[in-house]
């Protein structure tokens, strides 16, 4: 089967997206082949450790030549990790990228009596991971929460899953979510960003739980705009967590109702099954 000229390119929007498509579509033989490196490496490690053991205190040259490999195989056991973790972030990434590109380009407010309902509404519909537990009305609206500094906080909106049982003891397993929202009357500035962002990871650092939402709302009225240090903000900004091992960054949104009905977001994230938590880095 031959191939098309690679130099031969019609539209590059569309160019751009198909060759993300083949690379997405290759991720998985991909991944199977690390995996089964990993294996082979990891197995070869076990080997050569008890080789070199073996050979120091008899064949001293060729206990160094097995301890040099040795070194080899684990420097590459840490490149195939890093090469797995890429994958998996492309994976998702490109993902987010699709979902953004086939979803609606105009989201109405759903009907509430409050802005945070209506929003939790919209969460609700496209975010199956707290669906349920906004049904079951979970959250809580206002809420007050503590910070690992002893500092308290106001959100409009906070939402919490518990993690799983080694998670707290160990960073292992399901980390929860929670979901932050504070309202705005006015247009956000850049210090009220960072202080909502501040908020976040401090009450994160005492729940021991990443924030998976932190999600500044705005009503704004028709003389009102959005200032270019607060846009550039939200670009930059991102709420990071540790916890153990694990690191977690996610971003710090926007969501704009405006007066004809529709939402704004800056910056869009997307949602779905395999999106509705952030990602350990």
């Amino acid at each position: 089967m031959s191939q098309p000229d690679i130099r031969a390119v019609d539209n590059p929007i569309s160019a751009i997206f198909d060759l993300a498509e083949d690379v997405n579509n290759e991720v998985p033989r991909f991944r199977k082949l690390v995996t089964y490196a990993t294996i082979f490496i990891g197995v070869w490690l076990v080997i050569s450790f008890l080789l070199m053991l073996a050979l120091l205190f008899t064949n001293l040259i060729l206990g160094l030549v097995v301890l040099f490999l040795f070194i080899i195989g684990v420097l590459a056991l840490a490149m195939l990790r890093n090469l797995s973790d890429f994958m998996r972030y492309y994976s998702l990434r490109h993902a987010a990228i699709v979902r953004v590109r086939n979803d609606d380009p105009i989201i109405y407010i759903p009907k509430g009596e409050t802005a945070v309902i209506r929003l939790l509404e919209l969460i609700k519909a496209r975010n199956p991971a707290m669906a349920a537990a906004i049904s079951a009305r979970q959250y809580q609206s206002p809420s007050i929460q503590r910070g690992a500094s002893s500092v308290f906080y106001n959100f409009d909106a906070y939402l919490a899953s518990k993690p799983g049982f080694l998670w707290k003891l160990l960073g292992v397993g399901y980390p929860g979510y929670q979901l932050f929202i504070k309202c705005f009357q006015t247009a956000p500035r850049s210090e009220d960003l960072a202080s909502l962002k501040r908020a976040a990871e401090d009450v994160s650092q005492a729940t021991k739980l990443p924030p998976s939402r932190v999600i500044a709302l705005w009503t704004r009225a028709p003389i009102h705009d959005l200032s270019e240090e607060a846009y550039h903000f939200l670009g930059e900004a991102r709420v990071e967590f540790s916890h153990r091992t694990k690191h977690y960054s996610s971003t710090l949104e926007l969501v704009i109702e405006n007066q004809d009905g529709t939402y704004e977001f800056i910056p869009y994230v997307a949602e779905g099954p395999y999106l509705s938590a952030p990602r350990a880095q």
